[in-house]
């Protein structure tokens, strides 16, 4: 197994904080707070380069903010189908999950 190393949490939280953005922001407006402050702790994450324990632990601070606020547990993907909407609300529930799990290295 790699080590995980900060700057290699750094850019999949990076990513993974990106991917929650893009789909929070295809949900709408209902949703705006969500998608401000991903990608608030996205930019956060993508600061200079050696300083990545830094920007992990303010992302984590943002983070866990959004999650004392606004628990991802109100936000919904809507999809037409059933069986669609089942599969994305439970991509961005492994999503919120690795982002917590990388930013916080647990």
């Amino acid at each position: 197994m790699t080590p995980r190393t900060p700057e290699s949490r750094r850019q999949r939280a990076t990513a993974v904080a990106t991917q929650l953005a893009e789909i929070v922001y295809e949900q709408g407006r209902t949703y705006a707070f969500y998608y401000l402050t991903l990608m608030d702790i996205r930019n956060i994450l993508a600061g200079p380069e050696g300083e990545a324990e830094t920007a992990l632990a303010e992302a984590a601070q943002r983070f866990d903010g959004l999650r004392r606020t606004r628990n991802f547990s109100e936000f919904y993907v809507y999809a037409d189908s059933w069986e669609q909407r089942v599969a994305a609300n439970e991509k961005v529930k492994e999503l919120v999950n690795e982002l917590r799990f990388t930013l916080h290295d647990s």
